[in-house]
C-alpha cells in the first residue's frame, strides 16, 4: 500500500504543479534525510501557523499535516518519500493543500509556503 502511494505522488510529482478542484500539489525538490524533511515541514507549517492562523500541525512517521490555514480554512500536508530511483536516504518534499476557500486563497497559501520551505 504505501509503495503504491508513494508512485501515486511520484505520478504527481513528475507532472509538475498539479491542479483541482481544490487542491494544489507542489514538489518541493530534495532534501538530505527524513529527519531534515520532517523538521523543515514542521518548521514551515509553525511558521505559517503563527503569522497567518491555522488550527493545528500534527507531525506523522513521514508526514506533516496543517489544519485549517488562513485564509480559506485549508488543510495542508508535506510528504517526505523516497524517490523510486533513490538509493540513498535523500527524501523528496511533497505539499499537497485543500481548500474549500477560493483557489487565490489556495495559491496564496501554497505559494508563502513554497517560499518558507525555500527560505529554511
Amino acid at each position: 500500500m504505501k509503495k503504491a502511494l508513494i508512485g501515486a505522488f511520484g505520478a504527481l510529482i513528475l507532472t509538475g504543479p498539479a491542479m483541482a478542484e481544490g487542491y494544489s500539489t507542489v514538489d518541493l525538490g530534495l532534501i538530505n534525510d527524513k529527519p531534515a524533511c520532517m523538521a523543515k515541514a514542521e518548521r514551515v507549517m509553525n511558521r505559517y501557523k503563527n503569522t497567518f492562523g491555522a488550527h493545528s500541525v500534527k507531525v506523522g512517521g513521514w508526514t506533516t499535516f496543517g489544519w485549517d490555514f488562513e485564509p480559506g480554512d485549508q488543510d495542508v500536508v508535506i510528504l517526505c518519500v523516497a524517490p523510486t530511483s533513490s538509493s540513498n536516504s535523500k527524501r523528496r518534499g511533497v505539499m499537497v493543500i485543500h481548500g474549500s476557500g477560493t483557489e487565490k486563497q489556495r495559491f496564496a497559501t501554497r505559494d508563502l509556503l513554497q517560499g518558507y520551505w525555500d527560505a529554511d
